[in-house]
């Protein structure tokens, strides 16, 4: 019996000393979920957090219809909001039928940026201030500036032959790279088809066709462009949009620009369009702009083609021995290295089935002028109502 209440003892003792230590695991373990839960909510850990947070936000895709970089006067507006201060210019664009966005900069205050006309008729979508459009061969501004973007980086001479990069090239010992440049190669040139085409087999077909002088004189030609653009390819390693969206949209805050492959996948994107004989519209239509590689396949806003005239105003893009070489003409036509240079300012202009742009900035950096139209033919002369804009301009600064 005796022996029986001490084993009863021993085990109500040892019973106790469990319960103790579960106890004590207990509280050890609730501390260590509280000191966590602490840790995790501190004012560090949760900035931390946010800061994680937003690094994966900026890793989204953006809403391109916004604004870029607001730190500067002239580009602290919202691109879906209209100005007019300057009545005459807006009346102007009313009175010649301009559709499509006109902006308008002088000084770093914007004058115009407004839409107008209908992005689609069909629809009935009007044209707004972020509305995009192609650009036709105004791309070629910026195939130049990707070439003398990788002069600077030592990676070719805008006076080395065309042989150095492609060797079985036509004539390629006499021709550089600054005769594609100023159309004044002497090739013949592809003609433009309907169907998908490699930049490889343009370059080929280009080859193959030979050329029909010597190189010197002017002659306007895609095909002076299209092999430029594939050599941004060849001699950089990267696609040519990707070069593009890298070095010059990226660096410019162009957010509202690309390649024909996501046209239609923008915000706003406008429908081309021709004025027929009896007034009617109609949509044109178009080849594969596989065909149109580096000399008419980009898009862009209004807003987009005013930040790359600035990029480049600035030196942000190139430097100043390079941007003397881009505004120095080529030839007696007066075109550089993909701009016009007129007394007063530099300009281009470009044209696809059923878009129409006129682009320009005065040599001093100050005014900025972008007519981007989604209707071809409807305005005789983009450059008499660009010309018109200036002097527009420049009575309302005399009046002051």
């Amino acid at each position: 019996m005796k022996k029986q209440q001490i084993s009863r003892a021993m085990r109500n003792k040892h019973r106790k000393r469990k319960q103790l230590l579960f106890s004590v695991f207990s509280i050890l373990l609730l501390l260590i979920l509280v000191f966590g839960a602490v840790k995790l909510f501190t004012p560090q850990t949760l900035s931390k957090a946010v800061e994680e947070e937003q690094k994966e936000t900026a890793k989204k895709p953006k809403d391109t219809t916004k604004p870029t970089e607001p730190t500067k006067k002239e580009e602290s507006f919202v691109p879906t909001e209209t100005i007019v201060q300057n009545q005459k210019i807006d009346q102007y664009l009313q009175q010649i039928g301009f559709s499509g966005t006109a902006m308008v900069v002088r000084e770093g205050n914007i004058i115009i940026d407004k839409g107008y006309g209908q992005a689609n008729r069909e629809q009935h979508i009007e044209n707004r201030t972020d509305t995009g459009y192609y650009i036709g061969s105004a791309q070629k501004a910026f195939i130049a500036t990707a070439i003398l973007q990788l002069e600077e980086a030592g990676k070719l001479n805008v006076d080395d032959p065309v042989s150095r990069f492609l060797p079985d090239f036509p004539n390629g010992q006499n021709i550089k790279l600054r005769n594609l440049l100023t159309h004044t190669s002497g090739i013949v040139g592809h003609t433009e088809g309907q169907g998908a085409i490699t930049p490889e087999e343009l370059v080929k077909d280009i080859e193959k066709q030979g050329i029909k002088q010597q190189p010197g004189k002017w002659n306007y030609l895609d095909s002076n462009y299209t092999v430029l653009a594939y050599l941004v390819e060849k001699i950089s390693g990267m696609q040519l949009s990707d070069y593009i969206q890298t070095h010059i949209f990226d660096p410019c805050g162009m957010k509202g620009a690309g390649f024909y492959q996501t046209f239609n996948q923008q915000k706003y994107p406008s429908t081309g369009y021709y004025v027929a004989k009896d007034g009617t519209y109609g949509t044109p239509s178009l080849p594969d702009l596989s065909q149109l590689f580096g000399v008419g396949n980009m898009y862009m806003r209004a807003i987009d083609m005013y930040l790359f005239d600035k990029g480049l105003a600035e030196r942000k893009l190139i430097n100043e021995d390079s941007y003397q070489k881009m505004f120095t003409k080529g030839s007696s036509s007066g075109y550089g290295f993909g701009f016009y240079v007129d007394p007063g300012s530099y300009n281009n202009h470009g044209v696809l089935n059923g878009w129409n742009v006129s682009n320009s900035f005065s040599h001093s950096g100050k005014t900025f002028v972008v007519l981007l139209s989604n209707v071809q033919n409807n305005i005789p002369s983009f450059g008499k109502v660009n010309n018109e804009i200036y002097q527009l301009l420049n009575q309302a600064d005399t009046s002051k």
